[in-house]
C-alpha cells in the first residue's frame, strides 16, 4: 500500500511538472526568429536546430498558443547555446496532436 501511494504521488508530480511550457532563458532573449530567408545577408551559418514543446500528457493542459510560444522559446534557447543570434525557420511550424515543432537554421549575424 505504501509503495502504491508513493507511486501515485510521484506520478502526480511528474504530470504536473510536464504541464509547464519551456521558458525563455534571459541570455536568449536577444535571439531573433525570422520566417523569411531574405533577411540573412552578411550572416555566418552556425547549424540547424529542431525545437518543440508539448508531450502526450501536457497537450491536455497547455493551449496551442502556449505550445507555440514554448517551441519558439526552445528554438531561441538552442540558437543561443549554439552561439547564434538569429534563427531562420525553414518551414512553417509542425503542429502535431500533442506538440508544436519548429525546424530552422541558426546564423550569427551581429559580428
Amino acid at each position: 500500500m505504501k509503495n502504491r501511494k508513493l507511486f501515485l504521488t510521484s506520478l502526480a508530480l511528474l504530470l504536473l511538472t510536464g504541464c509547464a511550457n519551456i521558458p525563455l532563458e534571459k541570455e536568449a532573449a536577444s535571439v531573433k526568429v525570422y520566417f523569411s530567408l531574405a533577411e540573412k545577408t552578411g550572416c555566418d551559418y552556425v547549424g540547424d536546430v529542431v525545437a518543440s514543446d508539448g508531450n502526450l500528457v501536457s497537450f491536455w493542459f497547455i493551449s496551442n498558443d502556449d505550445l507555440t510560444r514554448g517551441a519558439l522559446n526552445d528554438i531561441r534557447n538552442e540558437a543561443h547555446q549554439m552561439g547564434g543570434d538569429s534563427v531562420f525557420i525553414l518551414r512553417e511550424q509542425l503542429q502535431y496532436t500533442t506538440s508544436t515543432t519548429f525546424v530552422g537554421s541558426v546564423y550569427r549575424c551581429n559580428k
